[in-house]
């Protein structure tokens, strides 16, 4: 039987940036099939500009 850890964490204890969060549900979406390799190509590419651009 595999034992189970539950951890408490607050989520108020973390901090975010929207843009790697943004990116980090992208890559979600792409391993579960729901966009396509090219869209993820494109959506990468404009948000590697906008980081470039911050910088």
């Amino acid at each position: 039987m595999q034992q189970t850890t539950v951890i408490e964490k607050n989520v108020q204890d973390y901090e975010i940036d929207p843009k790697i969060g943004a990116v980090k549900l992208i890559e979600a979406l792409l391993e579960m099939g729901k966009i396509n390799q090219a869209t993820y190509t494109n959506i990468m590419k404009h948000v590697d500009s906008h980081i470039s651009q911050a910088a």
